[in-house]
């Protein structure tokens, strides 16, 4: 039953988040690892089995105090892999990116809307976090055989994906869409080509992940953020990537201008036709209360004469 797929999620939810949701420290790389690949089978499959079942009693059920409880706790499931801890970091994301990106496909369908907030702010510190080790993997010493940055940093570059794209499809017109989308594709555009080892392998993961950001942007139903995001997609035909400038140039040959001008236009003239509504209302605000303060003015004078009859 539902109920039961829920339960069961529930529980092997709860044993993760208890168990792995803190530093492993205790296991050496290898037994970590092993246990770290069917850690991650077992929370897909448990996941992809309970969400369609609560999702289905979500919209059968008025009390949503319960499950709300549980879809919190689905959210701090993925929060927990998309932000391991530090020792642990690496690991995840030389390993487990794809596994990662798998689950965050699963889980943001089945969300319902009164929980993006939460979800905003998981996808938006994920993607942020992928970004700061994939730059940082550029800094370290390539040549230091205990650790594989640049898998790392390709891991790190999937988990960006999949929580940009998560915002892109669910929450297209939150700060966050915005600010990643000027960050990542304005620092491509903007950057300056250097010689260092160092500057070649920053000048590759940043084109990685603007790359990442235009897949994205291609998935997105919002036409507003493709309005706000075409400067930069103009921009980015003229890099020398191919890659890079193909996919700007597929976003922008996808997109109706004739429909968003058309859009903006009239967006335009209902904030000058309300602009115009409101200084007509001040102005007959302001008219309003000179009259009453000339009816003031003379009540005052009529009472000044009539108290000097009386005196």
């Amino acid at each position: 039953s539902n109920e039961a797929k829920v339960v069961v999620m529930c529980s092997v939810l709860l044993q993760y988040l208890k168990i792995y949701g803190k530093s492993e420290n205790h296991e050496n790389d290898k037994a970590r690892r092993k246990t770290s690949a069917a850690r991650y089978d077992i929370i897909t499959s448990v996941i992809d089995s309970g969400l369609e079942a609560t999702e289905h009693l979500d919209s059968n059920i008025s009390g949503k105090a319960t499950l709300d409880s549980i879809w919190d706790r689905i959210i701090a499931t993925v929060s927990s892999l998309l932000l391991p801890p530090a020792d642990n970091r690496y690991e995840n994301y030389a390993h487990h990116s794809k596994a990662i990106l798998n689950i965050v496909a699963i889980v943001l369908p089945h969300l319902p809307p009164r929980k993006f907030s939460l979800a905003e702010t998981m996808l938006q510190n994920g993607a942020n976090q992928a970004v700061e080790v994939a730059f940082e993997c550029n800094e370290k010493n390539h040549h230091d055989g205990d650790v594989p940055y640049a898998l790392v940093a390709e891991g790190a570059v999937h988990v960006f994906l999949s929580c940009f794209m998560g915002l892109c499809q669910k929450m297209p017109t939150c700060p966050a869409v915005s600010d990643l989308t000027l960050k990542i594709l304005g620092g491509t555009v903007e950057s300056e080509d250097l010689f260092s080892e160092n500057a070649v392998l920053q000048s590759k993961t940043r084109q990685s992940l603007a790359i990442a950001v235009c897949e994205s942007l291609k998935t997105t139903p919002s036409q507003d953020l493709l309005v706000g995001a075409f400067p930069l997609l103009c921009r980015l035909t003229n890099v020398e990537n191919d890659g890079l400038r193909r996919a700007a140039g597929k976003i922008l040959g996808g997109m109706n201008l004739s429909e968003a001008i058309s859009r903006e236009r009239q967006r335009a003239e209902q904030a000058d036709t309300r602009a115009r509504e409101i200084e007509e209302e001040n102005i007959a605000m302001l008219e309003e209360i000179e009259y009453l303060q000339a009816e003031n003015e003379e009540l005052q004078r009529q009472l000044a004469v009539f108290s000097e009859e009386f005196t």
